[in-house]
C-alpha cells in the first residue's frame, strides 16, 4: 500500500464526513497526523483545484471539482440497455447504419452497431477500439477531452493538422455535433452528436453512410433526429 495515497483518501473521506468545513487541527487530531502533513496535503489539493480555505477563516472545504472523480451513473450497461431501441428507430428512419460509442481511455469503441436491412452494409465491429483521428465521433470525444486533445496534438501532428483539428473542435462546440464527409473513409460520410449526463460527456451516437445516399441534406436531417431523441433523454 502506498502511504501517501492512503493518508490523501483518509483526510479527504474526514473532510467530506465531518461537515466540510475543517480546520488543520481537526484532521490532524483526528487521524492521528502532524498538522504540517495535514497542511501539505491541504495546499496540493487546493492546488488542483479539489478544496479551498473559507474566506477570512482557517477552514478548509472540498469544492464541487470533486465531481471529477465520480464517474457517471450512466455505465455502458445502462447506455447500450436505454440506446438499444432508439438506435433501432434512428436506423430505420434514416436508412443508414447508426451506433452508439463510448471512450475508453485513449480509444473510443462502438458498444451497439444498427445497420439496415441492405445487401451493403457499413462495416463496424462493435466492441473493438477504433480511430480517433479523422472521424465525427472521434472528434466529439476529442473535443470534449482535454486528455484526448492532448494526446492527439503530439501524434505527429503538423501545424496544418493542427488548425484543421482546431477548427472541428470549434465547429463541435459552437453546432453540438459533428460532420465528416469522406475524411475517415472515401465514400462514406458521418455525423456525431454528444450524450451528456448533466455537463460530462458518457457516449455519443454516430450514424454512418455512402456517400450517394447519405449527402450532406441527409446529414443535418439525422442531425436533427438523433438530438430529438437526445432531448427526451431520461437515464
Amino acid at each position: 500500500m502506498i502511504e501517501s495515497v492512503r493518508k490523501a483518501l483518509l483526510i479527504l473521506e474526514y473532510v467530506a464526513q465531518n461537515g466540510n468545513n475543517v480546520r488543520l487541527q481537526d484532521v490532524a487530531n483526528s487521524l492521528d497526523m502532524k498538522k504540517n502533513t495535514v497542511h501539505s496535503f491541504f495546499k496540493t489539493f487546493t492546488e488542483l483545484g479539489y478544496m479551498e480555505k473559507n474566506d477570512g477563516t482557517p477552514r478548509y472545504r472540498i469544492n464541487s471539482n470533486i465531481k471529477n472523480l465520480i464517474p457517471p451513473s450512466a455505465d455502458v450497461f445502462k447506455l447500450k440497455q436505454y440506446f438499444r431501441p432508439i438506435l433501432k428507430k434512428i436506423t430505420e428512419k434514416t436508412g443508414e447504419t447508426s451506433y452508439l460509442t463510448v471512450q475508453k481511455g485513449s480509444s473510443i469503441c462502438h458498444e451497439l452497431i444498427c445497420e439496415p436491412d441492405r445487401n451493403v452494409k457499413i462495416s463496424l465491429e462493435p466492441g473493438k477500439d477504433t480511430h480517433l483521428k479523422n472521424s465525427a465521433l472521434g472528434n466529439i470525444f476529442i473535443t470534449y477531452s482535454m486528455h484526448l486533445k492532448k494526446m492527439v496534438s503530439g501524434e505527429n501532428c503538423s501545424k496544418e493538422d493542427l488548425r484543421l483539428l482546431n477548427e472541428k473542435i470549434a465547429f463541435i462546440q459552437q453546432n453540438g455535433f459533428a460532420i465528416e464527409t469522406e475524411q475517415f473513409k472515401k465514400g462514406q460520410n458521418c455525423i456525431a452528436v454528444p450524450i451528456f449526463e448533466g455537463m460530462r460527456l458518457v457516449a455519443a451516437i454516430g450514424i454512418s453512410g455512402s456517400s450517394d445516399t447519405f449527402n450532406q441534406h441527409e446529414m443535418f436531417k439525422a442531425v436533427r433526429l438523433i438530438q430529438s431523441y437526445l432531448s427526451k433523454i431520461e437515464f
